[in-house]
């Protein structure tokens, strides 16, 4: 039984502003930081360790450097091959199927699928009938598994059919088949042709939606709510356990706000300390096998360039990632001891050209992986990654 209610309301002109200030400063490349630690290792010093590859429509392959990429047509970063999102599984999770495996790292790319990434091997999970038209956004984790948003962005994409039979918005990997099915739908939601899912939050009890629909006089915002009678995994598009009530801006706009950093998770701010007080920054703080990540922001968006940042909290460690390349890392790699006496390490990837960034990270064992692309504005060209040997900088 399905008990579905909405609350119409108009676009919310201030949030959407500050959301988009942060978003453009996001997507420029920044000068990089100068951590106040006087011991900073630079990666660039060390190329031996350290690989760099490139997405293609088949999967990745290793390149020279970033701007060695075959060049690609700038698109807007939702319709963009690139990594959209990185997910950082915990220890013990379900997902290593080896129980002695480090944990892995799920990256999500945009228009193809999911590359797991892991200590020993890194493999490429495909599936063009969920991925190959529609944007990938996010991963979240419900009971240790991974759980994909994707959608289709109306802006972009103005003739998207009427008649779509196939509307997916969640959708799971079995990873033991390498096979993509869709856990839930927009009919599943009561949504029709017309209506667009345009951000969420999944809070580890409670799943938040914000609508979008548009016509020629007027976009119109919806919000609803769902808890899950039984596991949301379960769950298939034909059998919907649903109970989806009515929701507004100000219930979805207190999930999805950004806190001040003063209420960041204390080894958040240990592992940040050492960052000027006047330092601008917007942490997306993720937990691994996590839920819908939280949001800090360090200074205020209007009293200059917002850096972003990054944060992976793992068991044994926490790490955050600027765009410039600039990383900390604090606690103890899979399986090895913890670093620096339980002091912060501060690290510089090599420098990429002008107009790219660091965007996305994750840690299986000792091999760290950091998404980077060519940006422009609200455009993306060439993307990959790279990895980098940790164990042989640190231990």
């Amino acid at each position: 039984m399905i008990f579905f209610q909405k609350t119409k309301c108009f676009f919310p002109i201030f949030f959407c502003a500050a959301f988009f200030l942060i978003s453009c400063n996001q997507k420029n490349a920044p000068e990089q930081i100068s951590p106040a630690s006087d011991e900073v290792v630079f990666l660039e010093k060390s190329n031996s360790v350290f690989e760099w590859f490139s997405i293609t429509r088949d999967g990745f392959e290793r390149i020279e450097r970033p701007q060695k990429a075959p060049p690609v047509i700038k698109k807007p970063w939702t319709e963009a091959l690139r990594i959209s999102y990185m997910a950082q599984a915990a220890e013990n999770s379900p997902l290593d199927l080896d129980a002695k495996s480090a944990p892995k790292i799920f990256a999500l790319v945009n228009r193809l699928g999911v590359i797991a990434f892991g200590a020993e091997e890194n493999k490429i999970f495909k599936d063009d009938s969920i991925f190959a038209n529609r944007s990938a956004e996010k991963i979240v984790f419900m009971n240790g598994v991974p759980v994909i948003s994707v959608y289709k962005n109306s802006f972009f994409n103005e003739k998207i059919s009427a008649h779509e039979m196939f509307r997916p918005f969640l959708v799971q990997l079995a990873q033991d088949s390498g096979v993509f099915f869709p856990i839930l739908t927009y009919e599943n939601l009561a949504l029709d042709e017309k209506t667009q899912v345009n951000d969420f939050c999944w809070n580890g009890t409670q799943w938040f939606c914000s609508t979008k629909s548009s016509d020629e006089n007027e976009t119109k915002f919806e919000y609803l709510k769902f808890r899950p009678e039984t596991t949301l995994i379960s769950i298939s598009p034909e059998k919907n356990f649903l109970l989806i009530e009515e929701s507004d801006e100000d219930e979805f706009r207190a999930q999805r706000r950004p806190h001040r950093f003063s209420y960041a998770p204390e080894r958040v701010k240990e592992l940040l300390e050492n960052l000027p007080d006047d330092f601008n920054f917007y942490a997306e703080c993720k937990i691994a096998s996590g839920p819908t990540p939280r949001e800090y922001l360090h200074g205020r968006v209007s009293s200059g360039a917002m850096r972003k940042a990054t944060v992976q909290i793992s068991d044994t460690w926490i790490a955050a990632l600027f765009e410039d390349g600039t990383m900390f890392l604090n606690g103890a790699l899979y399986g090895r001891k913890i670093l620096n006496g339980g002091k912060p390490i501060a690290l510089r990837l090599p420098k990429l050209p002008e107009g790219y960034v660091y965007s996305d990270f994750g840690i299986s064992g000792t091999q760290f992986f950091a998404a980077w692309e060519e940006s422009e504005f609200f455009k993306t060209g060439r993307a990959g990654f790279i990895k980098v040997d940790l164990g042989k900088i640190l231990y």
